[in-house]
This record gives C-alpha cells, structure tokens and sequence, in this order.
C-alpha cells in the first residue's frame, strides 16, 4: 500500500489538534503505517510539524485564491463560496495555533496565502462597496478571526460547516456595512 504524504499530514493534524503530544509513533499508529514509514518521510517531530504548518498555510493559500478578481460577482456570494471551502481546515488550523511559533518563513508563506482577500477587501472599500472609515487591514484580519472562531466552534462540535461559513460571511459583511 502506497502512503501519500498528503494523508499522513491530514492524519498528523487530526491527531495533533486532539492530542497536542503526540509522538510519531502514534501518529503513525493512527495513520495505519510504520513507524519506518514515518520516520522515512519526517525524520524528526518538529519536520512533521513544519511540513503539515507549511502544507496547511498553502491549502488556505489555495483557496484564497478564489476570491474573486473583478468587482463583477455579488460580494456576499463569492465571500460565502470562498468561507465554505475553507471549513474543511478546521483541525489543520487548531494544529497551526497550538504547535506553531511564528517564524519568518511560515509569516511570509502566511501573508502571501492571504493577500488575494487584501486584495479584494482594498478594491472593494476603493469602488464603495465596504466601508471607508477601517483600514482594509483590518477588515481582512477581522475576517480572519472570524474564521479560526469559526473553526474553533467546528471543532467542539458547537456548529457545523455550512452554518459556520453563512455566519461568518454574515456576521462580517455587517461589520464592514456591505449593501447587497
């Protein structure tokens, strides 16, 4: 059986979100692989945990990338398109803020993830779409502590995915006085 990287950090993040000591070798255990498999693939916990911070930060990267370009798309249509498909990464998430410290490299990895939403934000607020008396900075930060309450709540099980992403997508549409 072929073991794709791609499951055991999905794995890595389910197990570390619960259970923020695991060893590889429960980690492994949960995968249903080798210790050598592992061992193989992250010779060291702290590879394991930088691989999975990395990988999470360019799947949120990925669909921030959807956030629409032009001013063409129903704003609220388009915030709620890109918040659902960011639910699913509600455990990778918990991971990211419990086991890593902020380092130049995952920052950068970071900030570049999520400057199509700064982006989008700083257009919209220019064509009067968004409000003009917060800084775009803001408004892109509030919808980011939006989301990881969001995942947060997910994760307890207080909420499911679709009602998270409608309520995030409400809630800060509010915030920043957008008119549909």
């Amino acid at each position: 059986m072929v073991i794709k990287n791609e499951r055991i950090l999905d794995i890595a993040a389910e197990v570390l979100a619960r259970r923020p000591d695991a060893t590889l070798q429960t980690i492994a255990d949960s995968a249903g692989i080798s210790r050598t498999t592992i061992f193989n693939r992250y010779p060291t916990r702290g590879d394991l945990i930088e691989a999975l911070a990395m990988d999470t930060v360019a799947r949120i990267g990925a669909v921030m990338q959807r956030v629409p370009t032009s001013m063409d798309d129903d704003v609220d249509v388009a915030l709620l398109a890109v918040t659902v498909a960011l639910m699913p990464l509600a455990s990778r998430t918990i991971f990211l803020r419990l086991h890593v410290d902020t380092h130049d490299v995952l920052e950068t990895h970071w900030i570049d993830a999520v400057t199509p939403l700064a982006v989008y934000i700083a257009t919209l607020q220019a064509h009067g779409r968004l409000r003009q008396d917060h800084p775009y900075r803001w408004l892109t930060a509030s919808y980011i502590g939006l989301l990881f309450a969001a995942w947060d709540e997910i994760e307890s099980g207080e909420i499911g995915p679709v009602q998270a992403a409608r309520l995030i997508t409400q809630t800060w549409l509010a915030g920043a006085e957008y008119a549909g």
